[in-house]
């Protein structure tokens, strides 16, 4: 009888351990709200099939649920910050103002790390970590 007790003591902690665990990256989706008052880094890469036309050093700030800047830093070009409006439906991501303006598909998506495409005469592949 107590070693009954016993096991079901065991299988009762260890559901409830397992149940109350969850995946963080399931919890995080892609809106507006994730983004608010968070930074993020990465580059831009534009291609053209195999061939890589530009590389651009991005961070971009998410100030607000639809607002914020981003600096760009380019070899042989000086830095530029801008402001930016921004929304977000379902998988894209319209950035509304400056170079990187375009809607843009969501790739991949995590707590961690965004990737967004632009197709238009070139690819461009936005990839970014987060900061904070």
């Amino acid at each position: 009888m107590l070693m009954t007790f016993f096991k079901s003591l065991f299988l009762l902690s260890f559901t409830a351990i397992i149940f109350s665990c969850s995946n963080d990256d399931e919890a995080f989706k892609f809106n507006t709200e994730s983004l608010y008052q968070t930074t993020w880094e990465g580059i831009e890469l534009v291609t053209d099939g195999d061939e890589i036309i530009r590389t651009i050093n991005v961070v971009m700030q998410f100030f607000t649920t639809d607002s914020g800047q981003y600096i760009l830093k380019e070899e042989g070009y000086s830095t530029g910050i801008y402001e930016f409006k921004y929304s977000i439906e379902g998988k894209i991501m319209d950035i509304k103002d400056g170079p990187l303006f375009s809607k843009r598909t969501l790739l991949d998506f995590s707590k961690d790390r965004i990737v967004l495409e632009a197709i238009g005469s070139y690819k461009v592949t936005l990839t970014l970590t987060r900061k904070y």
